[in-house]
């Protein structure tokens, strides 16, 4: 049985701002939604606590014992988690960028759409054994995506991310195409030449900046129409 209530942990918190619970037995306990800034929780049991939506920037749960314990939402921004047991803890959607998870159990955990920006998972013997510091959880990537325009939608502006790829679906005869300003886009691609009448002209994002494309219709009777391209890093 947890060594304290919610209702005493509301008190406490009113009464000495930050919480200092270090090595508690606050197993089980339903905490769900408070404010625990930087509170001092280090080698605490929070075994299936309930931490939902609650507020843990900068708190410490330096090898606290969290098995199963629930973070969905949660904010620990900043936390010092080291050593700390989440196995099977549920860490959906929760606030993890720069916080020190090293040498944390992480089996069976779900950290399905958490934030990990500048956050620290690599374990501590690696780091002892090279003796260098554990590095940093990487900047996520941007994962490429393809932006398709039909035959109506040629002339509107269109906005990539470096990675993306453009593709034209175009009835008839594969225009001619160039980039006008900045050397955004590589392609294009070998036109499509499987039967029937569409036809795919192909581009791909490799640099940031802005530019037009030009599409040359006269094959089809038409004016040339020109997108404008924009290209985010």
């Amino acid at each position: 049985m947890a060594d304290y209530t919610r209702a005493e942990i509301v008190r406490r918190i009113a009464t000495m701002g930050r919480l200092q619970l270090a090595g508690a037995d606050l197993a089980g306990l339903d905490m769900a939604g408070l404010t625990l800034v930087g509170a001092d929780l280090s080698y605490a049991d929070l075994t299936e606590a309930d931490l939902t939506g609650a507020q843990l920037s900068g708190a410490s749960l330096w090898s606290a014992r969290a098995a199963g314990a629930r973070f969905f939402q949660a904010n620990l921004s900043g936390a010092s988690m080291g050593l700390a047991d989440l196995g099977g803890a549920d860490l959906r959607e929760a606030v993890l960028e720069r916080a020190d998870l090293t040498g944390a159990r992480l089996d069976r955990a779900d950290l399905t759409g958490a934030r990990l920006r500048g956050a620290w998972l690599d374990a501590m013997q690696r780091a002892l054994a090279i003796s260098a510091p554990p590095l940093r959880y990487p900047a996520p990537r941007h994962r490429a995506t393809t932006c398709i325009l039909h035959e109506a939608q040629l002339g509107a502006p269109v906005c990539l991310r470096c990675g993306d790829r453009l593709e034209m679906h175009l009835d008839g005869p594969t225009p001619a195409a160039h980039v006008e300003g900045a050397p955004i886009l590589s392609g294009p691609e070998a036109p499509d030449t499987a039967p029937g009448p569409l036809r795919v002209l192909a581009f791909s994002a490799v640099a940031p900046g802005r530019a037009r494309l030009v599409l040359d219709l006269r094959q089809t009777g038409r004016a040339p129409i020109a997108l404008e391209v924009l290209v985010t890093p």
